[in-house]
């Protein structure tokens, strides 16, 4: 038991060091404003299967991460490891791409320390950037000649976090949780002039964003759970996500770069490193579930971010919006101490939503919509002592449009994971 607790924490050790990364989406456009793309599944490889659902729906054998009041559900030690990842084909009205990325999507460790009370660290990615854009245009009184644009952008945000969930009386649970927000981002911008005239080789300058972050963010959670009748319970939620101001650093470089992206020379420039802030806006969500209270949840979301109140390093707001997203999933087990059929153990999951985004270009307000599905499979035999599960999520959806010069993208989502439940604390006595 505690030989698979080290090797865990070995293997939980080395996704660690790819955390800082926080790349779970392929190449996106619309990343390149505020901060990018935020991560709506604040929870684990269940709540993806479920649309991202699940600040309500307590279970006691998944990390209930999400909302850390549902901590207290975790009655054992819950050890959760995931990944996940993306393809997607981007449209514009001329052209399409297609693209994929993958990385690290939750760790953590929940521990019960008492019947009232449990806790919780862990780290997942916040936000995401990584977008290409290659633009031309042509140069006035020169036809034989164009302006080829490009502009890049990699990196995000990641959280470590230290949550606790408590019941204070009935079905009314607690928490609160602590993350210590740190990451980095380049961007990079370069224009190169092509005339079919000139034979020489085509050098260009690229000047070189790079932004570090860290700083603390806050969260708050409760939960009320109330039977209303016979096998039949009903669940209602929030959680708030306070404003925050993250300390960042920025350095701009300038190189000289040739045409098959080769640095040429040392950094022609290379400009003080300044200090400042960023601004991110607060975010709530709320919802309900019902269960009956073993094998079926069904949950209704909706959140909504501040973005109108962000601020970049520069002060600028990036034309961002408000945005809100309505979610609704379902899981259901058909028994899940069968022993004459494995499938009657397995977990089902789906989901669907809608996000009205924050990004908001050329005068189209940008959406998001998509399906999910999920399964948890059970691993081996469950004891009272261990419990292994195998954790899958899938989902397809569509976000902006090919309207006013955008882009539109549709995308597959996927994530595997592994939950072990396991008493590794419990002391065992020989009588």
């Amino acid at each position: 038991m505690y030989k698979t607790f080290r090797i865990l924490l070995g293997f939980a050790a080395l996704c660690i060091t790819h955390a800082t990364q926080a790349q779970l989406i392929s190449n996106t456009p619309y990343s390149r404003y505020g901060i990018g793309e935020m991560n709506d599944y604040l929870g684990s490889i269940r709540s993806a299967g479920m649309a991202g659902t699940g600040i309500s729906a307590g279970n006691s054998y998944q990390a209930n991460i999400t909302n850390p009041a549902l901590l207290y559900y975790n009655s054992i030690t819950n050890f959760d490891i995931s990944g996940a990842g993306q393809l997607k084909t981007l449209k514009s009205s001329t052209a399409s791409q297609r693209d994929g990325n993958g990385n690290l999507y939750n760790l953590s460790l929940v521990v019960p320390i008492s019947k009232r009370w449990s806790s919780a660290v862990g780290v997942r990615p916040l936000s995401t950037i990584n977008y290409e854009i290659n633009a031309s245009s042509a140069v006035e009184g020169n036809p034989l000649a164009t302006i080829e644009r490009q502009y890049t952008g990699e990196g995000g945000l990641s959280e470590a976090y230290f949550a606790h969930g408590v019941r204070l009386f009935g079905g009314l649970t607690v928490g609160g949780s602590a993350s210590y927000i740190f990451g980095n981002t380049i961007s990079e911008t370069s224009s190169t002039v092509v005339d079919s005239e000139q034979l020489t080789d085509r050098t260009r300058i690229v000047q070189i964003d790079r932004t570090t972050y860290r700083d603390f963010l806050f969260r708050a959670g409760v939960n009320y759970r109330q039977k209303l009748k016979d096998k039949l319970f009903l669940s209602a939620y929030g959680t708030y996500s306070f404003a925050a101001k993250l300390d960042a650093e920025r350095d701009i470089t300038y190189e000289r770069r040739s045409q098959d992206d080769n640095l040429l020379a040392s950094p022609v420039a290379d400009e003080d490193t300044l200090s400042g802030t960023i601004s991110l806006p607060a975010n709530w969500r709320a919802g309900i579930s019902l269960d009956n209270g073993s094998n079926f949840t069904v949950s209704a979301e909706f959140s909504t971010y501040e973005w109108s109140k962000f601020k970049s390093f520069d002060g600028r707001n990036d034309n961002l919006k408000d945005s809100y997203r309505a979610a609704l999933g379902a899981e259901y087990t058909p028994n899940a101490n069968a022993i004459d059929s494995y499938f009657k153990r397995v977990t089902y999951r789906g989901g669907v939503y809608y996000n009205d985004t924050q990004f908001q270009l050329n005068g189209q307000d940008i959406k998001d919509k998509g399906v999910t599905a999920g399964f948890t499979l059970p691993v081996g035999r469950g004891t009272i002592y261990d419990l292994y599960l195998m954790n899958i999520s899938l989902g397809y959806g569509q976000r902006g449009t090919t309207d006013a010069g955008l882009i539109k993208e549709d995308y597959f989502q996927f994530g595997l994971g592994f939950t072990v439940n396991s008493r590794w604390f419990l002391k065992r006595r020989m009588e």
